[in-house]
């Protein structure tokens, strides 16, 4: 009998350390899949900055858009509290490093020296850039990105005396007291648009992953 609970008590005692063994090796597994970053493959994006980089902005035929790139429920309180994007058949988890990655790519390759505002029109070394019936308030990163400038900033449409309350138009319009946009150009025709992008907090770009080439001067 005493052998019996002997053999059952070492049993016990090999099973908790196999349970221990596979949470730390689970742990490790995990880790490593965070630290990996990007998986190969997955193309370098332009995301909004807040927690969930759900909206990543893009270009396609010269217009700009934005699409939702983030696994629904991640980068909340709930698990997982990280935000997971996707796209090009790949998922990525963001971490701490991947952000500061992007600050510091952004900082290195920021364009803002080269743009300027006039009477709320944009310029570009020196040159008016056409955007359309907009004013343009503030700008605040600009990077090189698919062949043009890339800016998140603040705009809203241009009205005229009565093209505006009361005349025309609510007295209080949201676009105009939410005004954060992107704005896309092209550096040669010196033609663009921006987009509007919703929401009373700034949230800036952020680049994930960080492109492994040097993106070429979008003025040559």
């Amino acid at each position: 009998m005493h052998s019996d609970s002997y053999t059952f008590v070492c049993l016990c005692d090999i099973l908790l350390q196999e349970h221990i063994v596979m949470g730390l090796l689970f742990t490790v597994a995990i880790g490593l899949i965070l630290a990996l970053g990007a998986p190969e493959g997955m193309q370098p994006r332009v995301l909004m900055g807040d927690t969930s980089h759900c909206d990543a902005v893009t270009v396609r035929s010269g217009h700009l858009l934005v699409e939702q790139v983030c696994v629904k429920g991640s980068g909340t309180q709930n698990y997982p509290a990280r935000a997971q994007v996707t796209w090009d058949g790949q998922i990525a988890t963001i971490t701490d490093a991947d952000e500061k990655a992007s600050q510091e790519w952004i900082r290195a390759h920021t364009l803002l020296p080269r743009l300027s505002k006039k009477r709320h029109s944009l310029y570009w070394d020196g040159k008016k850039v056409d955007l359309g019936k907009v004013d343009v308030f503030d700008l605040y990163e600009a990077i090189p990105w698919q062949g043009g400038v890339l800016i998140y900033g603040s705009t809203v449409p241009h009205k005229g005396f009565f093209g505006q309350w009361p005349f025309k138009g609510p007295f209080l319009d949201a676009r105009e007291m939410e005004p954060y946009c992107a704005i896309f150009f092209d550096p040669t025709t010196l033609k663009g648009e921006d987009l509007y992008l919703n929401g009373k907090v700034r949230r800036g770009l952020f680049v994930f992953p960080i492109p492994d080439k040097e993106l070429k001067d979008p003025s040559n």
